[in-house]
């Protein structure tokens, strides 16, 4: 297998993501399609359902995954823009060959204040990026 590059752009994502759980949502989501509520999330992750609702909230402000029905709450992996999946297929490729660093820049980077506003803001594509 090809070795993934860790670019700027994937650098920046990788030290957007808050948390552990985070990532593993976004990759969890992106590998099994379909509809995801929070019970499923919490379930497959081992978290409390309200941990797995706050983090699909997050999900859907940092337009990875949408909200996918108002009237049965559910979510489901649509990024916004074509250049978001693929920096999300990026991340799970070099996740996959660098496990511990990238766990390492999440951990960093979660020391930093106000990580969920900037895993949002990550995704504003005409903003100038950190």
């Amino acid at each position: 297998m090809k070795q993934e590059v860790l670019t700027d752009d994937l650098r920046r994502f990788i030290f957007s993501i808050p948390s552990i759980p985070h990532l593993e949502a976004i990759l969890l989501m992106r590998r099994e399609a379909g509809r995801w509520d929070a019970a499923r999330l919490a379930q497959r992750l081992y978290l409390p359902t309200e941990r797995a609702a706050a983090l699909l909230a997050d999900l859907a402000a940092a337009h990875i995954c949408p909200q996918a029905d108002a009237a049965a709450p559910a979510w489901r992996y649509q990024p916004a823009t074509d250049e978001l999946d693929a920096l999300v297929g990026s991340l799970e490729r070099y996740y996959s060959q660098n496990l511990i660093e990238v766990t390492n820049m999440i951990h960093a980077g979660s020391r930093r204040h106000s990580r969920i506003q900037e895993f949002a803001d990550a995704f504003k594509w005409g903003k100038k990026k950190p």
